[in-house]
């Protein structure tokens, strides 16, 4: 079985924003966990505190300074030999009873990735 990773970056409605994250977290997730292949989900939102290469050097800055675009994070292991597929389940499911939308997301991009190793953990 082969290992991904899917990020999932989102903004949504500013005035709705409770309203968003109360759906990604309570109904979105689930949804999406449902879906054969689907194993783990994790969210999280943009940090002010970043850190950027400046002529070689690692300098710390905030969202700005990096041209951040996006204020929400998620990321879903999927576990598949055929990550197509997952794909093609997702976009049949979406906008369906089985995974209704928030009205009040305003942007999402994707990346897909195949892990390349085990994961570690720090000593």
């Amino acid at each position: 079985m082969r290992k991904f990773t899917w990020v999932v970056l989102t903004n949504c409605d500013p005035a709705h924003e409770r309203e968003f994250n109360e759906w990604y977290d309570d109904v979105h997730i689930g949804d999406l966990l449902r879906i054969p292949g689907v194993v783990s989900a994790v969210r999280s939102r943009l940090a002010e505190a970043q850190m950027s290469m400046v002529d070689g050097e690692l300098v710390l800055c905030g969202t700005s300074a990096i041209g951040a675009k996006y204020k929400y994070l998620a990321c879903y292991h999927i576990e598949a030999e055929d990550v197509s597929s997952v794909l093609r389940e997702v976009k049949a499911r979406s906008k369906t009873k089985e995974m209704e939308i928030s009205p009040y997301l305003t942007e999402a991009y994707t990346l897909m990735y195949e892990d390349t190793q085990a994961g570690g953990k720090a000593r």
